[in-house]
């Protein structure tokens, strides 16, 4: 019985601890003190939990080709506390610019700072921009 009893709580932790260590600092995965700027064709949206990710098609400037960026974000709450929802306000096949953190691994995605929306509208999400100010690089 004591056994059984160690067991199941140690199960109970391992269960407990995994998601913990599953999440992570947004500085961890992405540099926001590099910021970059990149524009594409939006081609996708997961307007899920834990983090929105937008999927764009974009020209590679070296080879030309086009590649498909994830950038993501906060979760949907954060946005729409702010307003902003899955509906209407990201149609799919137009083109979008973002101001990103790039991610650290070289990948193609970022962690968006920016978005300027196809009719031109600037919605910023990220007011820490690297050196603490809130100022735009």
């Amino acid at each position: 019985m004591r056994n059984s009893l160690v067991t199941f709580l140690a199960a109970a932790l391992v269960a407990v601890a995994i998601p913990v260590f599953a999440h992570h600092a947004s500085q961890a995965e992405f540099d926001k003190n590099s910021p970059k700027t990149v524009s594409g064709v939006l081609t996708r949206v997961q307007w899920t939990n834990p983090h929105v990710r937008w999927y764009l098609d974009i020209k590679n400037e070296k080879t030309g080709e086009v590649e498909t960026w994830m950038l993501q974000g906060s979760g949907p709450g954060a946005y729409k506390a702010n307003g902003v929802s899955a509906t209407g306000v990201f149609p799919i096949g137009k083109t979008y610019t973002a101001m990103i953190a790039p991610a650290r691994d070289g990948s193609n995605g970022g962690y968006v700072m920016t978005w300027t929306l196809p009719d031109g509208t600037k919605m910023d999400f990220w007011h820490d921009y690297g050196d603490g100010s809130g100022e735009k690089p």
